[in-house]
């Protein structure tokens, strides 16, 4: 059984963008050898150990003297292979936990669930538990989701003449219409029970989208020298990240009343352009009334 912690990184995470993408998300944080299906989890990532951090080379297999003395430099320390080992036994700690939570919530609810609960399915004591996940919350929901860094990333990087709207709201499309893929549907299915079975679990998401939309809002702010109290920038990224929220309900609705794949991928694509229109070219002839 595919677990759902593997297949609920959509959520506030990031997908990959579709080829012809106009805004395709930035090839660091969205890795092509990973399916979208384990990218809609939201867990925080850990942070690299110093074995994946690359070092600088030479042709004798030494690293250059710094001070000129032409001595060799020191061989690199034992050590650091070590605490890479250890790394990497601290990551297969926290994925035992995330799929033991993942599996206790689609069985229970997340309500139902104690972390001393999670702690014993995961073999671990509970305070290994809050060591990795200091609020319980944090086993659903990345506390810094990578969806904020990719979606700036976007604004940021969107060629000159190309609106705010159009880069960040390109993005949110092709981000939401990957939870079409048939990978994904099982995941999103259990996922959106969770959510919507936890009062806690639905502020929280929220409170993840008002920091997404504060954080875009700044940076808008930012990049068009915005007085304090100018509402522009927080019209714009209210709307955006509304056409985000509006998208990723409907694919829970769909994908829990059996619609997947294709027709739910094309349904999402045709809804998605019809916000992103409304993004770019206003609501001024939206709903009038007769």
């Amino acid at each position: 059984m595919t677990s759902v912690a593997r297949v609920t990184r959509v959520a506030h995470a990031l997908p990959v963008t579709d080829p012809g993408s106009p805004t395709p998300a930035p090839a660091e944080v969205a890795p092509s050898t990973t399916p979208p299906s384990a990218l809609i989890r939201t867990f925080p990532s850990v942070n690299p150990s110093a074995d994946d951090v690359p070092q600088p080379s030479t042709t004798s297999g030494t690293a250059p003297d710094p001070g000129g003395s032409g001595a060799p430099a020191a061989e690199p320390r034992r050590p650091r292979a070590k605490a890479g080992a250890r790394e990497r036994r601290r990551q297969e700690t926290r994925e035992r936990i995330v799929d033991a939570a993942a599996e206790l919530f689609a069985e229970r609810g997340f309500d139902a669930v104690s972390v001393m609960e999670i702690a014993r399915r995961a073999g671990v004591v509970e305070k290994t538990v809050f060591n990795h996940f200091p609020v319980k919350e944090g086993l659903v929901f990345d506390a810094d989701p990578p969806m904020r860094a990719a979606l700036l990333d976007a604004v940021r990087r969107r060629p000159a003449g190309e609106s705010v709207s159009a880069a960040a709201g390109s993005f949110v499309v092709s981000v939401v219409g990957l939870l079409g893929s048939p990978e994904a549907a099982d995941g999103v299915a259990r996922m959106a029970k969770v959510i919507r079975g936890s009062r806690t679990l639905l502020v929280r998401e929220r409170e993840i989208l008002g920091e997404i939309t504060d954080a875009l809002a700044a940076l808008i702010a930012d990049e068009t020298d915005a007085r304090s109290g100018q509402l522009e920038p927080w019209l714009a990224a209210h709307a955006v990240l509304g056409l985000y929220a509006s998208l990723l309900e409907l694919a829970r609705d769909r994908v829990l009343a059996g619609v997947t794949g294709e027709p739910l991928a094309a349904e999402l694509r045709r809804r998605g352009q019809r916000g992103l229109s409304l993004l770019q070219f206003g609501l001024a002839g939206y709903a009038k009334r007769r």
